[in-house]
């Protein structure tokens, strides 16, 4: 407690002021000359500058066996390996873990041993070289080597060599050396895998290159290159939204959001300058936490696909065309032979002129299906938003195939629970797909049995079921009946006016974001069903 700094600024100004205070009484009634009283003050101050030195000297001796055995602890239990030489590049000591390395004993005596004896011969060479260096230079520096261990495994070391300098002396070199192989291993397959990601995306058949979330290109392929015609080195840096797509840069930067912030890819066809078509796929990019830290994006022309695209749509507009037009002439014709406008026609003629109207009518329907298929299939149709009366839709399709059923002495019954009929739909679409699934059942029913169609609703949506008496189909296979041509097996649904229609019914529901179901069971009953949104935006696209 005497050394405590506190206690020698407590003792020492109360005593100065007592020896001064001392020092003036005893001149006055003692006769003590002036010296003697400067001598009393100087060995007040002797005494002071004595304590302060013995806790300095404490001090100092405390911190050196503290930083002693901290440098001790560091030695022995580092995992690095750590050496000491002399200035002729001899080992001095080692801690165990650098004794493992060099395989020799914890106990083993290690002085005056060289590189030599633990290294081979052109390795303990490049050690003697950086040894010298660092002596001659009196600077640090680090390098890397590489270690055959005993069972056969090559290590690599990062070595880190410091002088120990005394009085501008060299005393010694300090080594250290971390383990690096697994690292180096590592950094070796990432070159890999870099030079053969480099060498994929050089060599795809369309641009790709990568954003930071400001919009910034970091880096592309050779493709981007070609397009723009500039070197990927002046690319860099630059925002396509200012550069290559100026004409579109708003939409660019309201696509990148939506990637940044919804965390989700995107894909866009666009057309540049009015010339070529090309489709644009975005997609985050996320580090370790999750969070969005760029964009990918890839860029691919697609004009050959629009022209395809319009060469199947004229093709199938002509085959349409060409084959409903002579088709509607014989309809016609037909008509107006049973009118009996050209003569009466007995009951033989009258069944085989009806059977051929019947004929005509189903290629009709068979064509427009066709064509309905197709534009659904291409992505060109727009539903037409409408709001009309559901169940008074239901019920006038199903009175229009009414006959169909009558042929087969099936009875159709319709059932509704809906009490707000009012739905916004295309009205022309959704019809299209209630009587494809009427058709069906009518088709694929068993005769003289009933079909129920029922109707109901919920607070957001509106419900259509159809059932029937049929043949049973499988769980895998009622899974495929929407699908064109799935499998060989539900051949009979593949009707241009049926299966088709399936199909054809299955993308109408969907384009107003419903869903479609079917089910069947064992003991042959089917249903076939499908929900729809009461309300739809103004316009959307299948």
């Amino acid at each position: 407690m005497i050394f405590s700094k506190k206690f020698r600024r407590f003792l020492f100004f109360p005593l100065f002021c007592f020896a001064i205070i001392f020092v003036i009484s005893l001149m006055e009634h003692h006769n003590i000359s002036f010296k003697d009283g400067i001598i009393c003050v100087l060995f007040i101050f002797f005494i002071h500058n004595w304590l302060n030195k013995k806790y300095l000297l404490n001090q100092i001796s405390n911190k050196y066996i503290n930083q002693k055995k901290l440098l001790k602890n560091i030695f022995m239990h580092c995992h690095d390996l750590i050496y000491q030489k002399d200035p002729d590049s001899k080992y001095i000591d080692c801690n165990p873990y650098m004794r493992e390395m060099l395989n020799i004993s914890q106990t083993e005596n290690l002085t005056g041993k060289t590189d030599f004896d633990f290294f081979p011969e052109n390795t303990a060479e490049i050690l003697r070289k950086y040894d010298k260096k660092v002596i001659e230079d009196k600077q640090v520096i680090s390098f890397k080597i590489e270690k055959k261990l005993p069972e056969k495994e090559t290590k690599i070391y990062e070595t880190l060599l410091s002088p120990v300098i005394e009085k501008d002396n060299i005393k010694g070199i300090i080594g250290i050396m971390r383990d690096i192989t697994q690292l180096e291993q590592l950094r070796e397959q990432a070159l890999i895998q870099n030079a053969q990601l480099n060498s994929i995306l050089n060599n795809v058949p369309f641009v790709i290159y990568l954003k930071d979330l400001e919009g910034k290109i970091i880096t592309g392929n050779k493709k981007l290159a070609e397009n723009f015609n500039l070197p990927i080195e002046e690319i860099k840096g630059l925002k396509p939204a200012e550069s290559f797509f100026k004409e579109i840069a708003d939409e660019i930067q309201k696509e990148d959001a939506i990637v940044i912030t919804e965390k989700r890819g995107i894909s866009v066809n666009i057309k540049l300058k009015g010339e070529h078509w090309f489709n644009i796929t975005k997609a985050p990019i996320f580090n370790s936490k999750n969070d969005v830290i760029g964009i990918i994006v890839h860029a691919r022309n697609i004009d050959d696909e629009k022209k395809l695209e319009a060469q199947k749509e004229t093709l199938v507009a002509t085959l349409t065309h060409d084959l409903k037009t002579p088709t509607n002439a014989q309809t016609r014709a037909m008509n107006i032979l049973l009118d009996e406008s050209l003569g009466p026609l007995n009951e033989d003629q009258k069944d085989i002129i009806q059977m051929t109207l019947e004929s005509n009518i189903y290629m009709l329907n068979m064509i427009s299906t066709i064509l309905e298929t197709f534009k659904s299939d291409s992505e060109s149709p727009i539903l037409k938003i409408d709001s009309f009366d559901f169940v008074e839709l239901v019920n006038t399709t199903c009175k229009e195939v009414s006959n169909l059923a009558d042929a087969k002495k099936q009875n159709i019954i319709l059932k509704s629970n809906i009490k707000n009929p009012i739905i916004s739909a295309d009205k022309l679409q959704v019809k299209r797909a209630i009587m494809n699934l009427v058709s069906n059942a009518i088709t694929y029913g068993f005769e003289k049995t009933d079909i129920e169609v029922t109707l109901d609703e919920d607070e957001n949506s509106t419900k259509f079921d159809i059932k029937n008496s049929a043949r049973y189909i499988s769980e895998e296979k009622i899974n495929e009946i929407f699908e064109k041509y799935k499998t060989s097996e539900n051949a009979r649904f593949n009707k241009a006016s049926t299966g088709l229609g399936l199909y054809l019914s299955k993308q109408i529901i969907k384009g107003h974001k419903g869903e479609i179901h079917a089910s069947s069971t064992k003991d042959e009953t089917c249903i076939f069903g499908f929900s729809l949104p009461k309300t739809q935006q103004t316009t959307v696209k299948k």
